[in-house]
């Protein structure tokens, strides 16, 4: 299922720029806008759950919001007014290029999520959540470009079509909450923020990813990996959701690299008591009070193995117990040891797409070599973890 050809191509958004045609005091990445409006959606499809009593089917959302991140991988020399209107006079045949492309490399299983998603309807209310998400992660990206200059030529009229896209989706609460510019919208620009953070610290790479696009990338490969094994629907909103939000802290305390955090005896703890209160004192109340158990149980401890149990929090260490017995919806059940999986294979990623590129620094060679020792012979959930890596290392 996870064609290394596949994988590459999902990378390669964090080399898609952005905006680029217009004057910009830094880079926009597909990449990081992809991983930004997966934020938004969580937020806004929770708001409308919990507030106006819908239902959302969060599979499907995670479904859809994965397609479209594989669209766009494809379609990457598209402007976006030149993509619109071919969705919209000439979708028939975009969605077959697409697919053309898409089915070389992806198994069966996605190739199936790739159909639903081009069958379904747009009115759909996970769509229509996905939609809103994606113009406020454009809105937020051209602020900035529209305060460093607003006199540049169709500025103005960009601003006012996204302005009139974002007021198409009012009727969601959460997107009425975030245009009065309260806590909510504060959580968000704390998650924003991540997208000037870099990954690998001051270690040189082709491409640079931030903080923000590597938590996106590690939920993808984290999705991937839950379909693959068969994930309950709890767990799979779980798995997704934990790995999108697995370095938040990180906004509050930037990222500290591992030879720093594991090279002084404890340091490692003290940080780790550090992010929990830092989370707990500036990051959960800017969410509403009935999301806040839920994006603690999220970013706290989030690679370990874990359910509920009567309500009570529970770490299990026996993984064959994690795929047969917990693995339904009752245990709202996380596989932090999967997502732990999925972010070395990022990293891995990472370093071997630089190293191809000819950016190369002896941390990126040991760090590629260090995974492959780590997994020889290594299997999670029935997934050959080696394999994988092997292909990634010859699939570059």
């Amino acid at each position: 299922m996870i064609n290394p050809k596949f994988l590459y191509l999902l990378f390669s958004t964090a080399s898609i720029d952005r905006w680029n045609d217009q004057i910009r005091p830094v880079d926009f990445v597909e990449l990081d806008k992809q991983s930004h409006k997966m934020v938004i959606a969580w937020l806004l499809g929770r708001i409308e759950e919990s507030e106006n009593s819908v239902s959302i089917d969060w599979r499907r959302l995670i479904d859809y919001g994965v397609v479209e991140f594989m669209y766009r991988a494809v379609v990457t020399d598209l402007k976006p007014p030149v993509f619109h209107y071919l969705q919209k006079h000439k979708k028939k045949e975009l969605d077959e290029y697409v697919k053309k492309v898409l089915f070389e490399i992806v198994d069966d299983k996605v190739k199936s999520k790739f159909e639903d998603y081009i069958s379904s309807n747009p009115q759909e209310l996970e769509r229509r959540v996905l939609n809103a998400a994606h113009f406020l992660a454009s809105r937020w990206e051209f602020g900035i470009i529209y305060d460093f200059y607003p006199k540049a030529v169709g500025v103005q009229e960009i601003k006012e079509k996204i302005d009139s896209q974002v007021e198409d989706y009012l009727d969601l609460t959460g997107v009425r909450r975030l245009e009065l510019g309260i806590k909510s919208k504060s959580f968000l620009e704390i998650c924003a923020m991540l997208r000037f953070q870099k990954r690998w610290a001051k270690t040189p790479r082709i491409p640079q990813t931030s903080v923000l696009g590597h938590m996106f990338f590690v939920a993808v490969l984290t999705y991937l990996l839950s379909i693959e094994y068969g994930a309950c629907d709890k767990k799979f909103y779980n798995n997704f959701f934990t790995a999108l939000f697995h370095d938040l802290a990180e906004a509050l305390t930037r990222d500290i690299i591992s030879p720093v955090k594991y090279g002084v005896e404890g340091l490692d703890k003290i940080l780790k008591e550090y992010e929990e209160r830092v989370i707990e004192e500036r990051l959960l109340p800017l969410l509403p009070p009935y999301l806040r158990e839920e994006m603690g149980y999220f970013i706290k401890d989030e690679f370990s193995d874990r359910i509920f149990v009567d309500g009570v929090l529970e770490k299990v260490e026996d993984k064959e117990l994690m795929i047969k017995k917990y693995n339904t919806d009752s245990y709202n059940g996380v596989d932090g040891s999967l997502i732990k999986v999925a972010d070395h294979l990022g990293a891995f990623i990472e370093a071997a797409a630089s190293i191809h590129n000819g950016v190369d620094p002896v941390e990126l060679k040991n760090a590629k070599s260090g995974l492959l020792k780590k997994y020889k012979g290594f299997k999670i959930y029935d997934i050959d973890i080696e394999e994988i890596l092997i292909g990634l290392e010859k699939g570059i």
